[in-house]
């Protein structure tokens, strides 16, 4: 995924470096008006990566100019660029919106060229999500637009389209098909762009994925030999980290540190902090086993890097780097603090919201184009009006313009709740996964880990075994609730109904939570009828029975029951789900009506997130049906759900 969002960078900007953006913006001042939409545009594909905002004002001014002068070629230009900037900060719908409107325009206008580029677009967007289908198709769809204007370099950036796309897939040989397709197209050029170096070290990569070193070094090799421009030094780093992956694969260990050192001695030569980095992180790799001091020498002058580039992803790779190293020495007191700060900065870049200034610039340009719209219905108004008194036409536009603006206003004010709703659901989520599932998890993969590795005595062992059984248990019941919560909060839940028999599902779900019950003595019985059917969709009616009988297993005492009932009546099937437990306060009762219960803990601990309650009543809505309950506290509780007979 990261390869395919920089070629989609490189691919659609590289032209434009060639002028500074100070150049451009003085370039700017002084342009005379038909000529600022064309470096407005420059300056936001400049900016595009970089400074989102900026890029998107920049459209702005370049769109009302167009507009201005009805420039209906410049207008899909700005929005295909519109496009581009949205896909690039990960906004897809927005990208795909804009993309889908710019190509309109020039399918109106009949412009070929601007017609592949939508497409050629539009296939990376979908690539991006991984709608692979999508994305070749659209994609094919420009290639026969270049192909049939003889474009070659429209046809060079699809075939690295559909390289990409297709590396994305796995489909290893295809991928490389369009790459070496691609390749061809550079051979006859004097001069090798940047995206060359950057498809040989792909091409190289996929070779060595393919389980074929030989040609994999061929390609890299010609990479480094082409690659003396000064322009192409980081291209050439990151090609001779890629040989030296090569050989450390092939298990040529001091090959591989050579051109690891090799790497290293560029990157300083030329002053590239980060490849210096990465390639101290690669020696450090090799030296692991024999020279321990030295990795960890390595590995804290790279970390020390990091810091000054203020990139909390590298440092958080260096970190886990460090760990194992210390977990090498058993040094596992520093191993341990060196995973802490490995979560910690993995949990801050859960906190980066790129979309959001996006998504509030897009509103932004909206204003602005809703504006220059009322403005020429003003004109309009007053063009069709001119036996009315000048006052008059006046007034009743402004009265227009006014009733207008309120409803956009109104417009604008629910779709910015919507959005924040959105927003909330989104950092609730990742919220839980970064700090409650997160830390966790990968701190019960190190113990794991040590308990492969160390002697532990058996006393020790089982009651680190205990205490990881709990801590992971809870985690995937947890994971499984907000996986659904989050998917039907995000996309809304999606119903499938049919006739299901209940029977098997009901007993499916006793057997597999037979074990929890086992733990605490507790009878499970099914007092439904073998030909009990009901009109909802299957797997809901799954989640609702899992989830109902385990929250009585957790919320009932050691030798209690569960029962399962059920009542055939007139107008809907009921059933229910009993247990002889702690029971639901009347306050508790009254919350669940109107919203949830709270997350409570069991007859022995067991923690509950809330969040399965939450989803079977979502589910029970979603199916036309209803949800209820009884209870007595210290004496049990019984959930009721019904659902039509004729649905």
């Amino acid at each position: 995924m990261r390869y395919f969002s920089i070629l989609f960078l490189f691919i659609s900007s590289a032209v434009f470096a060639q002028q500074t953006t100070s150049q451009l913006r003085e370039k700017l001042v002084k342009d005379a008006e038909s000529d600022k939409i064309k470096t407005s545009l420059q300056l936001s594909k400049a900016y595009a990566a970089t400074q989102p905002d900026s890029a998107v004002d920049f459209c702005n001014q370049a769109m009302r100019l167009a507009q201005k002068h009805n420039d209906r070629h410049d207008e899909a230009s700005i929005l295909l660029e519109l496009g581009r900037i949205n896909e690039l900060h990960h906004h897809n719908d927005l990208a795909r919106r804009f993309t889908n409107e710019s190509l309109s325009i020039f399918r109106t206008i009949k412009e070929s060229e601007g017609i592949a580029l939508a497409y050629d677009q539009l296939g990376m967007v979908e690539g991006l999500q991984e709608n692979i289908a999508l994305a070749t198709r659209d994609m094919n769809r420009a290639m026969k637009f270049y192909e049939d204007t003889h474009d070659t370099s429209g046809i060079l950036e699809t075939y690295h389209g559909l390289g990409a796309v297709y590396e994305q897939k796995g489909e290893i040989e295809k991928a490389l098909t369009y790459y070496l397709r691609a390749l061809v197209q550079y051979e006859h050029r004097s001069i090798k762009p940047e995206a060359y170096f950057i498809l040989l070290e792909r091409i190289g990569h996929l070779y060595l994925k393919k389980g074929d070193p030989k040609n994999a070094l061929r390609y890299l090799e010609e990479g480094v030999r082409n690659s003396s421009n000064p322009s192409n030094r980081d291209t050439q780093i990151t090609l001779l980290d890629e040989e030296g992956k090569v050989f450390e694969q092939e298990g040529e260990k001091a090959r591989a540190l050579a051109y690891y050192k090799k790497a290293l001695a560029e990157a300083k030569t030329f002053n590239k902090p980060q490849e210096e980095a990465q390639a101290l992180i690669s020696i450090a790799a090799v030296l692991k086993k024999q020279d321990a001091k030295q990795s960890l020498n390595d590995l804290k002058t790279a970390l020390n890097i990091a810091r000054d580039l203020h990139q909390p992803q590298l440092e958080a790779n260096i970190y886990q780097a460090l760990a194992g190293i210390y977990q090498q020495q058993k040094d596992y007191k520093e191993a341990m603090e060196a995973l802490e700060e490995h979560h910690r900065l993995l949990d801050s870049l859960l906190g980066a919201d790129t979309t959001k200034d996006i998504a509030e610039l897009d509103s932004s340009y909206a204003l602005e184009s809703s504006r220059e719209k009322l403005g020429q219905l003003q004109q309009v108004n007053k063009k069709e009006n001119t036996e009315l008194n000048l006052g008059i036409v006046i007034l009743i536009a402004a009265l227009v313009i006014l009733v207008l603006l309120v409803f956009y206003l109104r417009k604008v004010k629910r779709l910015n709740a919507e959005l924040t709703a959105s927003n909330k659901v989104k950092d609730t989520l990742f919220s839980i996964i970064g700090h409650d599932l997160k830390g966790p998890a990968g701190s019960a993969a190190q113990l794991f880990a040590m308990m492969e590795t160390e002697e532990f005595s058996e006393e020790e062992l089982r009651v680190m075994i205990s205490e990881l059984r709990e801590q992971t248990s809870a985690s995937f019941e947890l994971l499984n609730a907000l996986f659904e919560w989050g998917r039907s909060q995000l996309q809304g839940v999606k119903v499938h109904q049919e006739l299901v028999e209940t029977k098997p599902i009901i007993s499916k779900n006793i057997a597999v939570l037979s074990q929890q019950a086992a733990i605490k003595n507790i009878t499970i019985t099914d007092n439904t009828p073998a030909d009990a059917r009901v009109f909802m969709d299957a797997n809901h009616f799954d989640f609702i029975i899992r989830n109902l009988l385990s929250n009585a297993i957790k919320f009932t005492f050691a030798d209690g029951k569960v029962d399962v009932t059920f009542i055939a009546g007139e107008k809907e099937m009921i059933y229910g789900v009993r247990d002889t437990g702690i029971g639901i306060s009347e306050v508790q009762q009254k919350a669940f009506l109107k919203t949830n219960i709270n997350v409570s803990f069991g007859t022995k601990g067991e923690k509950g997130s809330g969040l399965g309650l939450l989803l079977i009543k979502e589910f029970v809505k979603a199916n036309h049906g209803r949800i209820w309950l009884e209870s007595t506290e210290g004496q049990g509780t019984t959930f009721y759900f019904a659902f039509p007979v004729n649905n």
